[in-house]
């Protein structure tokens, strides 16, 4: 055994091989979408599941909503008869805090 580390030199050749191959990769795969990352942690991820991320994250439908007028948005059925969100955040649009006029909680409890 010539090497230090106690590995055969055909394994020692394949393991340079392959980070030789994977120099030149690094710069050009993290070019895709990070994401709100810190750097460290996008290095750490793979280039892959970057991609599978900003896919997903293109497809998602976003959280906009049509109008702004209460009326409309209990017709559509965004909201219930109190002001509140069906779905999601368990929010009142009508006092923007997480009880409605009253002073009641989404589940009719006082807060």
């Amino acid at each position: 055994m010539a090497n230090s580390h106690g590995l055969k030199s055909n394994i020692v050749k394949k393991q340079a091989a392959a980070r030789k191959l994977a120099k030149g990769k690094t710069k050009r795969d993290h070019t895709a979408y990070i994401g709100n990352e810190n750097p460290q942690v996008r290095k750490n991820q793979s280039y892959k599941d970057r991609n599978h991320y900003l896919e997903n994250k293109q497809k998602f439908p976003k959280k906009k909503l049509k109008s702004k007028n209460i009326a409309t948005l209990k017709e559509q059925g965004v909201l219930d008869e109190r002001g509140f969100f069906v779905k999601g955040k368990k929010k009142n649009f009508e006092t923007k805090s997480m009880v409605d006029t009253k002073g009641l909680d989404f589940y009719g409890m006082p807060r």
